[in-house]
Order: C-alpha cells, then structure tokens, then sequence
C-alpha cells in the first residue's frame, strides 16, 4: 500500500508542528501527513523531567491534542519509524514495510540519544545493547521517561547513577532526586556543564548539586557494565566495581541522519539548508534540531538545538513549503535551566576566551550562587552567563539578538541593577509598544 500527500512531515515536535501550521495558513486544503516513531500526539519535550519527577501529570505535557490534528486536516501515524528515502522518487520507506509519497516534504525528526560504547559483560557494547537491557536509559524521549518511572516503582529502586552531567544529565539527576533517590554523577570532563558555563558557574552549580546530596564524579567514566538475566546489577567506575540498579545514559544529541538519502547534503552535524530551510534535494525541506543552520553571531552554519529556533525554523519551512516566501535569519544559543533550586541561563558565545577582540565582564552578586558574565566583541554583547539572579536576561537576549553598541554603558551593564533606564535611547524606543506610550 502507498500512503500519498501533497506535503508529509517527518516529525511530530515543534519544528513540524509550526511547519504544519504555517502550511495551513496558506493552504487549507492539500493533504497533510505527519510521521512520527512515538505513539503519542505532540509533546514538550523540555517537560519530560518534570514529568518524572512527578512535578506535571502526564496530560500536562502534551503540546497539541489530538482535536488539534482533526480541526486542522493533519493525518499522523504515530509508531512509524522512516529507515529509508529516495529523492528522485519522492518516496519514503518505514520499518513496517510501509510506503510514502510526497510533493513537498519536510524533515523535523530531530535527533538521537548518544550511547557511548561501554564494554558490557558478555563481550557486547552497551551501544549495541541498550534497548533489550532493564535499567539502563537514556532520557529522550516521554517513553524514556515513563519507562524510568514505571522501573523504579516496579524494582522500589533508591539510587540512580547518571552518566553525562550536560543539560538533560542535570535534570536527569534532579527528577530521580526529587523521588527520593540518592544520586551519583558521573562525567568524563573536568566540570559539569562543560559545554554551557565557564568554570566559576560550573563550581558554583556543582557546589549547589552537592549541598543537595548528589555525588559528583568528574574526570570520569563507566568502564564496565555488570548485567544478569539482562538487567543492570553493576557498573566498574575507573576500574572500580560498584552496585547499580539504575543508570541513565545523558552524554549528549545527535542528529537522525540514519535514512537520509544521498542526494541531501549534510555533515554529521545536520542536514544542511539555505535560508528557506530548504535541502540540497527538490521540493526537500529540513527544520529542528535535524539541521545545520545559519548562527547568526558567527555567521557559520551550526546545529543550536533548542525549542525557539526549532518553533522558528518550523515556521519558515512551512511557509516556503506552501509557496510563502520567508527567511530565517538565523539564531543563537540559548539554555535556560534550574536545577536544585538554582536558576541559570547561558546565551551566545558565552565561552569566548578574552582576546584582540573580546572582553568578559564577570560579577559575582550578593547572594550566594550569585554569579554573572558578559562577553562582549566590538562594543556589542555576544554571550551572557547568568546564576540566582536571571531576571533581565531578557534585556541581554535583545541586545545579542539586535546586536546593539552598547559604548557608554558599559559600566553598567554587569551590575545586578542593570535594566531599561541604562540602555541607549535609540534602542529604548525600538522595544516600547503599545499606543500612546512614550520614553
């Protein structure tokens, strides 16, 4: 059987789902399909460890309900996984023996949980062996996260190791502790958030995760992994043998680039697109965390997967798909994440070294964990750090964005106080809206 569409979709998450959108609001009556590996209906994804750590219920998480897909005329078949494709063909081929048609077609399947190759007892490699193994996950996906809950209520688990101490290791780390569970860390790097914070917000963030009971192991690895009747019982740390019961594996996303056809230019960081976001492949498009796209503070193509620019690059995809012609402009990196308690955010090229060109400005503030950077190049700012206090960074998001001279304020600009009043005047009237109001 041959399941056909004017514009199909790869994907189910922010990028696909403002594509669709997009497309809809052009084109109301060509038929629209959605493809996902999940049997869900759209979700935030950024909300699945909110979800574990029983903070949400899981129908708080859903980013579209299923009314959504009727209303707007979208088909999704959910559980099918896309294994090949042929551009020349306009086809798409899935696991289940299943076959796709397009005239437009849009690639949002974004990426895939890295799984390093740790030696397994038996001679395998936990790469090769994750998904038929109890009590070791990666933390990806919505299944991922109940799959964990449903483990450690089923197995009255009280400890949980977690392997990468990036972003999603943290929250990781933070949902199992807020269950109850003792923690461990464990990371190859020399700190923690290596790839966000400089290494003052590292020791500060690892002496907040501390104070909470984790352990924290840098400069460290799994060698080894102990399993019996396919469940996870140890794990050898630096060639030290230790008990496990649970382990989450969180070094890292990768793009899904596993069916991608040959006539589709991309690098093992994405799929490479112009600034319709569309591919090297006719009536192709690419969107999310899948590709690699324009960084507009280096000018470079680079892969920021991050929900805005996924939501932004959707949008875009979707519009040029339907015969709308929009233009991303690019974005840059920006995390925002709290963990234990402790705010943070880092935006930009926040790990620039001082240099010819660039200055950093960094403060620390009067309550603890307070701590703050500026990097600046030419007079203008390109990277922020952030820590307790994140209230305008906001403020600093805009002059990144708008790349505004900051010359006369500089003084300023890394005080806690800094705000509205001190920025040019110029740029105070871009950013007032509303009538009637003046400054």
């Amino acid at each position: 059987m041959i399941n056909s569409a004017d514009y199909l979709i790869i994907g189910n998450s922010a990028a696909a789902i403002n594509a669709a959108e997009a497309i809809r609001k052009t084109d109301r009556t060509a038929s629209l399909l959605l493809l996902t590996e999940e049997k869900y209906v759209s979700y935030s994804k950024p909300l699945i460890s909110y979800y574990l750590a029983g903070k949400l219920p899981l129908e708080k998480i859903f980013y579209r309900s299923p009314e959504f897909y009727k209303k707007n005329g979208i088909s999704l078949h959910t559980d099918t996984k896309i294994i090949g494709m042929d551009t020349q063909k306009k086809e798409l081929y899935s696991s289940g023996g299943r076959k796709y048609r397009y005239k437009k077609l849009l690639i949002a399947s974004g990426g895939k949980p890295l799984v390093p190759p740790i030696k397994v007892c038996g001679g395998s490699t936990l790469d090769e062996e994750i998904s038929r193994l109890e009590g070791i996950y990666t933390l990806a996906n919505l299944e991922d996260a109940i799959k964990i809950k449903e483990y450690i209520i089923k197995n009255e688990i009280k400890e949980a190791t977690i392997l990468g101490a990036g972003l999603i290791g943290l929250k990781a780390a933070e949902a199992c502790s807020g269950l109850g569970l003792k923690i461990r860390i464990i990371d190859l790097s020399d700190r923690i958030l290596s790839a966000n914070f400089d290494q003052k917000a590292s020791e500060l963030m690892e002496e907040r995760i501390r104070e909470k009971g984790c352990l924290v192991n840098t400069s460290s690895t799994i060698n080894k992994i102990i399993i019996q009747k396919n469940t996870l019982q140890k794990i050898v740390i630096d060639d030290r043998e230790t008990g496990c019961r649970l382990l989450i594996v969180a070094v890292g996303i990768k793009p899904d680039l596993s069916f991608v056809d040959r006539g589709i230019v991309y690098c093992k960081d994405g799929i490479k697109v112009s600034q319709t976001m569309e591919t090297t492949a006719k009536d192709v498009f690419a969107s999310g965390d899948i590709v690699n796209a324009k960084d507009m503070l280096t000018g470079r193509d680079a892969n920021i997967a991050i929900w805005p620019l996924a939501v932004n690059q959707g949008k875009v995809a979707g519009s040029n798909m339907a015969g709308k012609k929009e233009v991303y402009e690019g974005g840059f990196l920006m995390n925002s994440i709290e963990i234990m308690g402790l705010a943070s955010i880092s935006m930009g090229l926040s790990m620039c070294s001082p240099g010819y060109d660039i200055k950093t400005l960094t403060k620390e503030g009067p309550e603890r964990y307070s701590y703050r950077k500026i990097v600046l190049r030419d007079d203008r700012v390109i990277g922020v750090i952030m820590l307790a206090n994140i209230e305008r960074a906001g403020i600093y998001a805009g002059l990144i964005k708008n790349q505004i001279d900051i010359r006369g304020i500089e003084e300023h600009i890394i005080k806690e106080d800094f705000g509205l009043i001190q920025l040019p005047a110029d740029y105070k009237k871009h950013l007032v809206t509303g009538e009637g109001i003046e400054v």
